[in-house]
């Protein structure tokens, strides 16, 4: 089961199989985005293929994977950037 955790900062951990990932709200001109860390998305991806209904809902909310660095220092803007690619 994922469970979210945030704080104000719009900054929280989204936790999956007992492990706990960095995960961020990003606010864009379309509404908001979740992004989370790349090493969630490995994760996430053998939950699908383990057919776990849990890896399939999370990753349906995730807009974009991105490095540890990346999540901590992009400006909203630039994550959303990379969201549209």
């Amino acid at each position: 089961m994922a469970k979210r955790k945030s704080s104000s900062l719009r900054c929280g951990i989204l936790v999956y199989r007992e492990m706990s990932y960095p995960a961020r709200e990003v606010q864009g001109k379309d509404g908001n985005y979740l992004v989370s860390v790349e090493r969630l998305e490995q994760e996430l991806l053998d939950g699908i293929r383990s057919l776990d209904p849990t890896a399939f809902d999370l990753d349906e909310e995730i807009a974009y994977y991105c490095s540890d660095e990346e999540i901590r220092l992009l400006t909203d803007d630039e994550l959303e950037e990379m969201i549209y690619g």
